[in-house]
């Protein structure tokens, strides 16, 4: 068996691309479109729970570019909120890529499983300052993200928040040269969903482009993701919310203030700047209604979304500003994030799962090879 690839230490533990020192445990999610999946694993070596995630990659290069895109970009970066590459392997058209197991799933998972109305709000600052502090990383490295997303925001037992999807990353370097302004859109995903979390001045596509600050537009989306548990835009036209984005109008926090009992349902929308991304159906309004219009989220947290959300980028603050931001002064030492979401649940290895034993079946058999075409 030939090694594919430089392996990464982590907590002192060396994780080699040899498959025969993990032991698949079970499934997690379907990711990516549906050519990826990811399993929980056991590194055997140190008892390590690691995820890898298994890419059918087939013979577009463009999803093969986007992949390796991931990689690389995962391997140059280093800081404790971006999720760090372990090492990979390949055989035939499928690609294995080992990282740290996030326990508690993504955000967006916890919101769809265990808080339909929103994340509190604690909970919301302790997510959103690591996010920035991510961001605040990524920018100084010259590096715009793209695809800031509940679904990009990873959570452990032990507290972690880590920023995922780098393969939409695009860096503000080229030819040794830094660029002010990035002009390219970022690869679409399988249902072009990326497009309700980026920025007005990113979807415009004129001469004057834009740069990191597009990241800090996104950070308000995923904001009012959080609070309210539903994507702003999500069940508008494309068309509508490209024009409701670059008239200026921002999504908004759902609570008393911004939400006031009684409402119809036009009047839901209009309140929402056109979609409240929570659904239309009678009884998920009743709902939602009661929920948003008997809370009240600080004005801090509206503030830090609203100034997020501003339409000209050169108006809304860095990253680096935003940590500084009043609405993070609620969070103390000895607040802990899993305490704060003890509902969710976390993954836990199924060693019963089929799907899990009959690829770890084939993979103890197979002959791990390295290419030219997957060179990292």
């Amino acid at each position: 068996m030939r090694k594919f690839s430089t392996s990464t230490s982590i907590s002192g533990a060396m994780f080699n691309p040899d498959i025969n020192d993990y032991q698949l445990t079970s499934i997690v999610s379907e990711c990516c479109g549906g050519i990826a999946v990811v399993y929980s694993a056991v590194h055997k070596p140190d008892n390590q729970n690691v995820a890898i995630k298994r890419y059918f990659v087939d013979k577009s290069r463009e999803k093969a570019n986007l992949i390796q895109q991931d990689i690389l970009t995962r391997k140059e970066l280093h800081h404790q909120n971006i999720l760090p590459y372990l090492t990979s392997f390949v055989h035939g058209q499928e690609l294995y890529v080992v990282s740290p197991l996030m326990e508690l799933g993504s955000c967006r998972d916890i919101l769809d499983r265990y808080f339909q109305e929103g994340l509190p709000e604690l909970a919301c600052a302790i997510v959103l300052r690591d996010v920035l502090l991510a961001l605040q990383y990524l920018h100084k490295q010259l590096y715009v993200h793209r695809s800031v997303r509940a679904s990009h925001v990873l959570l452990d037992t032990q507290g972690n928040v880590r920023l995922s999807g780098l393969r939409s990353a695009a860096s503000m370097m080229l030819r040794g040269r830094r660029q002010k302004h990035l002009h390219s859109l970022p690869p679409p995903d399988h249902d072009n969903a990326n497009l309700m979390w980026l920025s007005p001045e990113l979807l415009e596509q004129n001469l004057k482009g834009y740069d990191e600050q597009s990241d800090i537009y996104s950070l308000g989306i995923l904001c009012c993701e959080l609070a309210n548990g539903a994507v702003p835009f999500s069940e508008v036209p494309t068309t509508l919310m490209f024009t409701e984005k670059v008239r200026g109008n921002r999504p908004q926090l759902l609570d008393c203030s911004s939400f006031p009992e009684p409402l119809d349902d036009g009047e839901m929308k209009s309140m929402y700047n056109t979609d409240s991304g929570v659904g239309d159906s009678a009884e998920g309004m009743c709902r939602v209604r009661l929920v948003y219009a008997r809370r009240k989220l600080s004005d801090a947290f509206h503030r830090l979304t609203d100034s997020a959300l501003h339409r000209d980028p050169e108006k809304r603050p860095s990253a680096s500003q935003l940590l500084n931001h009043a609405f993070f002064k609620q969070i103390r030492r000895t607040d802990f994030l899993p305490s704060l979401i003890g509902r969710v649940k976390p993954i836990k290895p199924d060693h019963c799962d089929i799907s899990a034993l009959l690829l770890e079946e084939k993979l103890s058999d197979m002959e791990i090879e390295k290419t030219e075409e997957w060179d990292f």
